[in-house]
């Protein structure tokens, strides 16, 4: 199947209507800052997480959430909760990771046990901030983009309460992002990142056209 030259122009919108809070917290001048555009907070959040003090990681993360929970009325509680409980040893496991692999799989991550991070949708976020080009985010809303029966990444995903990080879910998660590479690839002359092709699919969502969403998705 293809997609057709409407849905292509669909999906194009919502990549260029991405409307999420670009949004992230200064923590050494306490101030939340609102950024003009999505490519400062994933700068300013990728050089966080890439400081090698474990100060820099554990702003990184924090903001992580900060900036994934912005919709949400308890983000300041699940961000202070983050901050609280995560160990030194947890930060420099995680900087070691990354000097290791340059961008963990989920299942490193998920390894450190840290604070909020033991399912993929907040570990797809720390991998999308590591590198936009070639990770994205995988979430509970994206999720519903599976009909469970096809053949695509999205149907084979296992989700409970949240997408737990297991062998198949990792496996779907690494399709998934390969499959916005090939969108970006055929359908827009690699104009758009990965993360931007799942930003497409997740806005179309947030806007109450998940039936859309699930329809391009399944076509591409």
């Amino acid at each position: 199947m293809a997609l057709s030259e409407q849905q292509i122009s669909q999906l194009d919108r919502a990549l260029i209507g991405y409307k999420f809070p670009k949004v992230y917290f200064d923590f050494v001048r306490s101030v939340a800052v609102d950024a003009r555009d999505m490519s400062i907070v994933e700068e300013s959040i990728r050089m966080m997480l890439t400081d090698r003090s474990g100060e820099g990681i554990r702003n990184g993360l924090a903001n992580v959430l900060y900036w994934g929970y912005a919709q949400i009325g308890y983000r300041e509680s699940r961000v202070r909760r983050f901050r609280e409980r995560v160990s030194p040893e947890q930060l420099t496991r995680f900087g070691t990771l990354l000097d290791a692999y340059g961008v963990p799989s989920p299942s490193q991550v998920a390894s450190l046990k840290m604070p909020e991070y033991s399912g993929i949708s907040f570990i797809s976020k720390i991998l999308m901030f590591l590198d936009p080009h070639r990770y994205c985010v995988l979430d509970r809303q994206l999720a519903t983009l599976g009909n469970g029966h096809g053949n695509r990444a999205l149907d084979q995903l296992t989700v409970r309460t949240q997408i737990p990080v297991t062998s198949g879910n990792e496996q779907a998660y690494d399709l998934w992002r390969s499959e916005c590479a090939a969108i970006g690839n055929r359908y827009f002359s690699d104009r758009y990142r990965v993360a931007d092709v799942e930003r497409g699919f997740f806005q179309l969502v947030q806007d109450g056209q998940s039936s859309l969403a699930e329809r391009i998705y399944h076509a591409a």
